[in-house]
């Protein structure tokens, strides 16, 4: 279980730190060190309403006074220690809690320390198609840029909005947002408006910078719009000089919608970014020659690695233009020496199955935002050349990377692959639903600690409040984060993550992890990949299944061999009660699987054929089969088809008793185990009707 796990007859009481944060914690047991009783208990859900009616909090002022200036906030020794730095305790014997390399973090801002190293001027800093930008003329036109947004009121904890598609032209506005002491706000080019103005409306900019094209696109509620031509024209006579931010001050918002739909923004930090590009700068070194790819979506988490991280280092950034397809990234990265990649599973998927990574394509290449399934093709690339890596890297929006995997190529075939460990500075523990850390080898959520963690929800109190938590084993007013992820602890160390505590699901009374389910799938032939979802509807709950094929397995896998295969470690609550088989994932802008464009499955049974005299069927046959076909929401159906071997349940064989019943005009029985299928089910509930040519039903026939 996950922590406070069925805790609802508990109570909670509101707790604060010295810098001014708030969180929720159980009232029979000690506060953490550094938090303190805010004066108010009760059920944990009032505790977090209580929260979220708190005047000033996270920096909203709700008498509309704007968000306290740096004079006010927490001193720098209380923002650190509720960031989580200070003295960190040893990992208790036998217990799940790990810890990275500690190094120290330079409070400063990233855009300091990428000018601190110094470079030459000529350097090439990005590529995109033709065009091509130097060390000296970023750093110079990102001057220029940042004092007229100083101009337009940008300055510390100030958000600016950026819909700007990915090229050299963002990435320099990028870095200038960052210079005026701002933190930027990307936005996507392909939202609707609608979407646009309710992320600038939550995160309060009141600036956009934007081409002049998609200038037309924003409403009158988008404040004030900055074009690049102006920009450009205004850069060489400003005078005003930016206040550079400090580590803890804000950097950028990154929205994500979450399970609601509902965009919440993550704020992240100078401290962050610092951090996470110093270690990424050890962890991949670079041949001479070699560059790193921009491909991620410029308001996706993953932009950051291959934005900061090269600018740091001095490494030549190619830009992959937006809308590139699979094909196109290939050529693009085929025309490069590739240093580093960023991708997901799912665009490794893709290109594997076009012969890559035979021949690409990148020497390294970080895989992350999904679970990674160890496959022969990754075997293969890692065996042809001995300086290639392939590492899984693991973090949420809510704490940047935090985790890496290098993988040895030794791997078992279709095994999940472990995130690994912390990367520099981060800390991790695996705790039980009373908060008490696990055994090694036994599964708890993850926390995740450190300078990796965002600040929290931007205008979202309660829902910060209740991802972030007081650190129970860190510095005084130190936060630990929930990331909502169960895992284990090996003895070797190593981290894997198993899946969303929250994809437990309630099928017929009983609890299912979809996880599980797909964890079975990827270990049977002929699978090379598995989702599984659950789905619900008319007060019912089902799973359906998406499975990738394997390379090389041809027309397969059969789903009523997989059904049947997992009918053998399974209830029949976890049996998926519809299939599909794909060649490929459909994938959104962040490179994640775009569930919303998922095809319909089907029942992994096989149709019955119609046949000759024998398989004739009856009135009563044809009442029954359009029942099955309404209820269980196929279109086909055969006379030996079962009810429950389709996904049917108690409690939907009732709606099929009640729709045979009215077409009857008598009532009668549900299905039942041993008169489950068409025939059977037509034969119990009466005698058979007047004999009609052999077909099978077709729904709305």
């Amino acid at each position: 279980m996950a922590l406070w796990d069925n805790y609802d007859d508990v109570d909670f009481q509101v707790v604060a730190n010295a810098a001014g944060q708030y969180s929720v914690w159980p009232s029979t047991r000690p506060c953490p060190p550094g938090w303190s009783d805010a004066g108010f208990a009760g059920p944990r859900q009032a505790c977090l309403d209580e929260i979220d009616g708190i005047d000033g909090i996270d920096g909203i002022d709700r008498r509309g006074q704007g968000r306290p200036g740096a004079a006010e906030r927490p001193p720098a020794a209380a923002a650190a220690a509720a960031a989580g730095a200070g003295p960190r305790p040893a990992p208790e014997e036998g217990r799940s809690a790990l810890y990275g390399p500690h190094r120290a973090v330079p409070d400063v801002p990233v855009t300091e320390l990428i000018r601190a190293r110094e470079l030459p001027a000529d350097l090439v800093a990005a590529v995109c198609g033709e065009q091509r930008l130097t060390r000296g003329e970023l750093f110079d036109t990102a001057a220029g840029w940042a004092r007229v947004l100083t101009e337009e009121g940008c300055g510390r904890e100030v958000p600016v909005g950026l819909l700007l598609p990915r090229g050299l032209d963002a990435l320099t506005a990028i870095f200038a947002v960052l210079e005026a002491g701002g933190g930027y706000v990307p936005l996507s080019c392909d939202d609707p408006p609608a979407r646009t103005e309710a992320v600038l409306r939550d995160c309060g900019a009141r600036t956009v910078v934007t081409t002049d094209e998609l200038a037309a696109t924003l409403g009158p509620r988008a404040g004030r719009v900055l074009t690049l031509s102006e920009l450009r024209a205004r850069a060489a006579g400003s005078t005003a000089r930016p206040r550079p931010a400090a580590g803890d001050d804000l950097a950028y918002v990154f929205y994500t919608s979450g399970t609601t739909g509902l965009p919440k923004g993550v704020e992240g930090t100078h401290r962050q970014l610092v951090n996470y590009a110093l270690w990424c700068g050890r962890a991949f070194e670079h041949r001479p020659g070699e560059v790193t790819f921009l491909s991620a979506s410029l308001f996706f988490l993953g932009s950051l690695t291959t934005i900061f991280t090269p600018l740091l280092e001095g490494r030549p950034i190619v830009v992959a233009p937006d809308g590139v397809t699979t094909d196109e990234l290939l050529e693009l990265t085929r025309g490069s020496a590739g240093g580093l990649l960023k991708i997901t599973p799912t665009h490794l998927r893709m290109m594997t199955a076009r012969g890559v990574p035979q021949d690409g394509p990148a020497r390294q290449l970080m895989v992350g935002s999904e679970p990674l399934t160890f496959t022969p093709e990754i075997r293969a690339w890692l065996g042809g050349d001995r300086s290639r890596v392939m590492v899984n890297h693991y973090g949420l929006t809510e704490t940047h990377g935090c985790f890496c995997h290098w993988l040895t190529g030794d791997e078992e075939t279709g095994g999940r692959i472990p995130v690994g460990t912390p990367i520099d500075n981060v800390e991790a523990y695996l705790v039980d639903r009373d908060g008490e850390l696990v055994g090694i080898g036994e599964v708890g959520e993850l926390l995740v600690g450190g300078p990796s963690l965002g600040r929290g929800y931007r205008h979202r109190p309660a829902l910060t409040a209740e991802r972030w938590i007081p650190h129970p084993w860190g510095a005084d007013g130190a936060r630990l984060l929930r990331t909502g992820d169960l895992a284990r602890l090996g003895a070797d160390g190593v981290v894997t993550v198993l899946g969303r505590a929250d994809r437990q699901v309630k099928i017929r009374g009983h609890r299912v992890e979809p996880a599980a389910v797909e964890e079975a799938l990827r270990g049977l032939p002929g699978v090379g990949e598995a989702l599984v979802l659950p789905r619900s509807a008319d007060g019912t709950t089902a799973l359906d299944a998406f499975v990738l094929r394997a390379a090389g397995a041809g027309a397969g896998p059969d789903p009523v061999a997989l059904r049947e295969a997992l009918e053998t470690a399974f209830p029949p609550q976890w049996i998926p009660a519809r299939m599909a088989v794909l060649d490929e994932f459909p994938v959104n802008a962040n490179g994640k699987v775009d569930i919303a464009a998922l095809p319909v499955p089907r029942p992994p049974v096989p149709v019955t054929a119609a046949g000759g005299p024998a398989e004739r069927w009856s009135r009563l046959d044809r009442i029954v089969a359009e029942a099955f076909c309404d209820v269980l929401e196929v279109d086909d159906i055969g006379l030996a088809d079962g009810f429950y071997d389709l996904g049917g349940d108690s409690l939907t064989s009732v709606r099929v008793a009640a729709l045979v019943g009215r077409a009857l005009g008598r009532d009668v029985p549900a299905p039942s185990a041993d008169a489950a299928t068409v025939r059977g089910y037509a034969r119990r509930i009466g005698p058979a009707g007047a004999a009609a040519p052999a077909a099978p039903a077709k729904r709305g026939s």
